[in-house]
């Protein structure tokens, strides 16, 4: 490789490697000036005066490969035509060198030019990122003295927090002691309590004690009085009131239940059914078509008062029904209405506390009825008896037989009135023993016929102890159906 090339491949690794920084330019003409000076040995020992314009000029270019950037042009003129007139003079070969090395020359002032304006822009954008960092300094180091306030602060804060808790524990430490010392006293009270309780114990056990014994004294006196005087449990009116109503409102619901949708058509109903149909109730044709619910729940009512409630005590023959009613009869020519009334009480009384005894007689007048109610509902109406209405049914008729037997055994005397409503007879609405189960005020009814008796009442005489027997009390209202205007 020849020394110009050489030079070249070294000026490439310049730009491409090197930094504008690290990259002087005295490097590359200190080369220059030794190439310049092999040049100048090669020149021949017989033109003097050109070897010595050649060293000459190979001094120039050396001055001035070292001083290209502070050089003037006047300066650079007289060179080139100092070089020029030196490559007049020299010979070919050493001409081209020169030429060669003033073009690199012009290459590395160009290079450095542009190393100089890269130089200078990197510059400026290092001041400016200078700037920048300067500022985000000043940013940081105010939020430092901020958050270094805070801090301050914050601490602060916490020293007098934990001087607060501190004082806390302390008064929390100092009520623990006053609590302790205030537990320690209470037990102290509730032993000596205790032991005054077991004391008072003791006595109110001996105390018990007698009393038992006392109670089981006047229990004694008491039966004595109540076998000789008191025979039978006495109820308030208020009671019978309460349960006639509710036995009242349990058969309007069952015949509601199970004969809502039937269809009443007597023009279809044996003569027999229609006899007994009569007998209960009168005016069965006229409600048959427009109130059947009231029809039903009258007949039904009609056979509970002459099966159930006029009878003189459900459960027993007839014959021994009798025998009783005789008596009774009898001895009320020799004693007074209250001496009677107690004596029925207490006999009816023993009956009653033994009813179990009468239970197949009881059976028979509960079969009896439903079986009545059966037979009616069969022959005038579409539908046939099933063993849930019996069975509601049933139970409608031993509260029934069970009212009646308390009402027995009362000292006073209590009836069970259900009118019986004729074509040929009028019966008028009577505000005090009736109520209208249409829901239209009493006012306006007291000139009202009767159409329909749905339920009986109950009539009282005399009082809890069957004396003052003139007094008469209406204990439950009878309820009726009157006739429209």
């Amino acid at each position: 490789m020849s020394t110009h090339e050489k030079k070249a491949a070294r000026a490439s690794n310049l730009r491409t490697n090197k930094s504008p920084i690290a990259t002087p330019p005295r490097a590359a003409l200190h080369g220059r000036s030794k190439t310049d000076h092999s040049a100048q040995q090669q020149v021949t020992s017989d033109n003097v005066s050109t070897k010595s314009g050649r060293e000459g000029s190979g001094a120039v270019a050396g001055v001035g490969g070292a001083d290209t950037t502070s050089t003037s042009p006047a300066s650079e003129t007289e060179d080139s035509a100092s070089i020029s007139s030196i490559s007049i003079s020299l010979p070919t070969h050493s001409r081209d060198l020169l030429h060669e090395k003033d073009r690199k020359i012009a290459d590395l002032e160009r290079e450095l030019s542009v190393m100089e304006s890269e130089f200078s822009a990197e510059l400026t954008t290092l001041s400016h990122k200078l700037t920048n960092e300067s500022e985000t300094v000043q940013f940081w180091q105010q939020k430092h003295s901020s958050l270094n306030q805070t801090f301050l602060q914050t601490d602060t804060d916490l020293r007098l927090l934990k001087q607060e808790i501190a004082g806390f524990a302390e008064a929390r430490e100092e009520r623990e002691r006053d609590i302790k010392t205030r537990i320690s006293s209470l037990i102290l009270d509730r032993d000596a309590f205790r032991e005054a309780y077991n004391e008072a114990m003791g006595e109110v056990r001996a105390k018990e004690e007698m009393v038992r014994m006392l109670q089981g004294q006047v229990r004694g006196l008491k039966s004595w009085v109540s076998s000789s005087s008191k025979v039978g449990e006495q109820v308030s009116d208020e009671v019978f009131g309460e349960e006639m109503r509710r036995l009242g409102n349990g058969l309007q619901n069952w015949v509601i239940t199970h004969f809502r949708r039937v269809r009443i058509d007597t023009s279809r109903a044996p003569d027999a059914t229609l006899i007994t149909l009569e007998q209960i109730v009168p005016t069965y044709e006229s409600l048959a078509s427009s109130s059947k619910i009231h029809l039903i729940q009258s007949f039904v009512s009609r056979l509970l008062v002459t099966h159930v409630f006029s009878v003189y005590f459900v459960g027993l023959a007839p014959e021994q029904a009798n025998d009783l009613a005789n008596v009774d009869k009898t001895l009320s020519g020799f004693g007074s209405a209250e001496s009677m009334n107690q004596w029925r009480s207490t006999t009816l009384s023993i009956l009653r506390k033994e009813s179990q005894k009468l239970q197949s007689a009881t059976t028979a007048v509960i079969d009896g009825i439903v079986s009545q109610v059966n037979n009616i509902m069969d022959g005038i109406s579409d539908t046939k008896h099933t063993e849930m209405r019996d069975q509601a049914l049933r139970s409608i008729i031993s509260s029934s037989i069970e009212l009646s037997r308390q009402l027995r055994v009362q000292k006073a005397v209590f009836s069970v009135i259900m009118p019986s409503i004729v074509d040929y007879q009028k019966t008028m609405f009577d505000s005090d023993s009736m109520e209208d189960i249409g829901g239209e005020d009493e006012d306006s009814l007291s000139d009202r016929e009767i159409r329909c008796v749905t339920f009986p009442g109950i009539v009282k005489a005399g009082d809890e102890n069957g004396e003052r027997s003139h007094l008469r009390n209406v204990v439950a209202k009878i309820r009726v159906l009157c006739a429209p205007d």
